[in-house]
């Protein structure tokens, strides 16, 4: 998609309401990062949607790698390997994303724009043609999680490679559902479905008492047609896949998900992986690293983190974790 974010979720996350749902209950919506989001809740008040958009305004002006004045951009722009001042959620959620790489065997890999320009995924455009292993060889030089450095106090990042350039996409949405959770509760509000480009928090129950329904729609499906749906309470659910954005040549389909291993796009047969967890930044994080990790390795650390993951294979095959 060209706009913030390349790593949308390929699985339409909606909810499932009663035909005969509160009529008290109130929907927000708005637009954030090259996406949307939305609230639902009987308890929510129209003013909330103000203070709704201008947190995620301000997390925009931080974590967008689309916004040239940015933090994060003008981060990538310099080329010092100096320690940089940044604003202190922009190293939460770089040190976020450290951590999953750590527990993912490095899956996740916020430094790998060079690759993702190479193949045509990044703000350069399409690519023209499809790398050489050479090309990918040199782009991965100048790429990895290990060469940048976080300091809390005060906050600052630095890089030790001074081409290294950083992409938080795969966790900033879960990262601001987090926080909007706690900022919503500040608020008064304690059942709420929320949702940012796809990924859900659905917090304390639904208007009539149970938990919130919600729905995951395979990729070829028309809107409202679930194949699975679930019951959520206090819970989040993300989703990472490779349907949607790819491209062809000569034959052959690439998927936007590069393996930061080998510097090419993931060809396992997963088609998505949709992780619940109560902290949407991890299920956002954890969810990309498993789709790029592949069915076999993806369910060994999944077991061993004890994750509750649904697993979406080609064919329609879908396994569900824990």
């Amino acid at each position: 998609m060209p706009t913030f974010y390349h790593c949308l979720p390929i699985i339409t996350l909606f909810v499932m309401f009663q035909a005969c749902h509160r009529p008290e209950e109130i929907k927000i919506s708005g637009k954030t990062m090259g996406t949307t989001w939305s609230l639902r809740s009987a308890q929510a008040t129209a003013s909330m949607r103000q203070l709704i958009q201008s947190h995620l305004d301000q997390r925009e002006a931080v974590l967008s790698h689309w916004q040239k004045d940015s933090a994060i951009s003008r981060f990538n722009e310099s080329r010092s390997s100096d320690w940089q001042p940044v604003p202190h959620e922009l190293i939460s959620v770089v040190e976020l994303a450290r951590d999953i790489a750590l527990e993912t065997d490095g899956a996740l890999d916020i430094t790998l724009a060079p690759l993702i320009d190479l193949w045509g995924f990044g703000a350069s455009g399409p690519a023209k043609s499809i790398p050489t292993e050479t090309q990918i060889a040199e782009a991965k030089t100048r790429c990895g999680w290990q060469h940048l450095l976080t300091r809390l106090d005060p906050p600052a990042l630095k890089k030790t490679l001074p081409d290294l350039r950083i992409n938080v996409a795969s966790v900033t949405e879960g990262f601001v559902i987090d926080e909007l959770i706690a900022l919503l509760k500040q608020h008064g509000l304690s059942d709420f479905l929320l949702e940012v480009g796809g990924e859900v928090a659905a917090i304390g129950h639904a208007p009539d008492g149970k938990p919130w329904r919600v729905g995951i729609q395979t990729p070829e499906a028309t809107t409202g047609d679930s194949l699975q749906t679930l019951p959520l309470s206090d819970l989040c659910i993300a989703t990472s896949g490779n349907y949607r954005h790819r491209f062809a040549k000569d034959a052959q389909s690439y998927s936007h998900l590069i393996d930061p291993r080998s510097g090419n796009p993931i060809v396992h047969p997963l088609t998505s992986v949709s992780v619940i967890h109560t902290s949407s930044a991890l299920a956002d994080g954890y969810a990309t690293a498993l789709m790029l990790l592949g069915p076999e390795r993806g369910r060994e650390i999944a077991d061993k983190l004890g994750l509750r993951v649904i697993w979406i294979l080609q064919a329609s095959e879908t396994t569900p974790s824990r």
